[in-house]
């Protein structure tokens, strides 16, 4: 076994502020010649304990001991929004190289000289362990691309004013000109299966290389309102008919999570393109009894119909883009 030498708490301290995930910048091309490997995640606790859990705590919420020190909040390696930003072989550029260029903290310097690439790897597979990675969603997941929609400001005059009436009995009245930001992820199969998936670029000519027949569907991380206050994270999946999949809470309490997923679990295979959402999971005799049920009821229909709406900014994109050659 090789010897971990742990570095100075000063150069910890500068070390850690890991990934301001900017999606602007998650776009940046992979690394070339640097082929994903499946990491062992034990041993990328350890080391994660070791090199990063003085700014990102020991459960990667980014509130270590020495957060007070830095002037960029470190990241929270929980959140699958910001997370999923970066694809295996952009972790492990940014981990071996450090931050600067790369749209995170400037402070990260690399760790090149404290960890190999098997141990990088093994550092990857930890982060990916501590939020719901897109494969989750879609085991057969080859390729995805990420952006933020501005909801209801996106497209020609009727479009923007579709969306902001479907969803103002859901969200309320939305701004014409910020309107309702949220993170679409699309996910892609290719015919031979990649050991991990890679984020594609907005770049023109690699987006006019994915095709509609392969595409598998939708993810995003959404927040419900808890039926007993408070926020309930939540990743939500798609396929391409906008049914859902699967719907997942990533609430750190074991036995409220369970308690919500069971919940969570009776909404997958409702939900149609086409179709206003509605949700209900309780029995018309029961309503009167199980008022949480009837809260989730409410709170995933609400959910539902934003999800709906940020695909459609993607599928608008996408039309927009590929009208010519008929892709989409």
């Amino acid at each position: 076994m090789r010897l971990h030498i742990p570095r100075c708490l000063t150069l910890l301290t500068a070390s850690c502020a890991l990934f301001a995930l900017g999606l602007a910048v998650a776009q940046e091309e992979e690394p070339v010649g640097r082929a994903p490997l499946v990491g062992d995640v034990a041993n990328g606790t350890r080391l994660y304990r070791m090199n990063c859990a003085v700014c990102h705590g020991f459960d990667g919420s980014g509130a270590g001991p020495a957060k007070v020190t830095l002037r960029t909040p470190p990241a929270d390696h929980r959140d699958g929004s910001l997370m999923n930003a970066r694809d295996d072989r952009m972790l492990m550029d940014v981990i071996r190289a450090g931050c600067a260029n790369r749209g995170c903290s400037k402070a990260m310097p690399g760790f090149s000289a404290a960890l190999d690439d098997l141990e990088t790897w093994d550092v990857v597979a930890y982060l990916r362990s501590l939020h719901l990675p897109l494969s989750f969603f879609f085991p057969r997941l080859d390729q995805y691309v990420v952006k933020t929609y501005a909801i209801g400001t996106l497209g020609n005059e009727d479009f923007q004013k579709g969306q902001r009436e479907r969803l103002q009995e859901h969200v309320g009245k939305l701004d014409p000109k910020q309107g309702l930001p949220h993170t679409v992820f699309t996910l892609f199969r290719e015919d031979k299966h990649r050991v991990s998936p890679e984020l594609v670029p907005q770049d023109p000519r690699r987006l006019a290389l994915l095709k509609k027949e392969s595409k598998l569907g939708y993810v995003l991380f959404l927040e419900l309102a808890g039926p007993r206050g408070g926020k309930v994270p939540v990743g939500l999946a798609l396929d391409r008919n906008y049914t859902i999949t699967k719907m997942v809470t990533t609430l750190t309490d074991p036995a409220l999570a369970g308690e919500y997923n069971k919940r969570l679990e009776k909404y997958v295979g409702m939900g149609q393109r086409g179709e206003k959402p509605a949700f209900s999971t309780v029995n018309p005799k029961d309503k009167a009894k199980d008022k949480v049920a009837l809260h989730f009821d409410k709170e995933v229909t609400r959910t539902y119909a934003v999800a709906v709406e940020a695909a459609n900014c993607f599928e608008l994109e996408e039309r927009d883009r590929s009208w010519a050659d008929d892709t989409f």
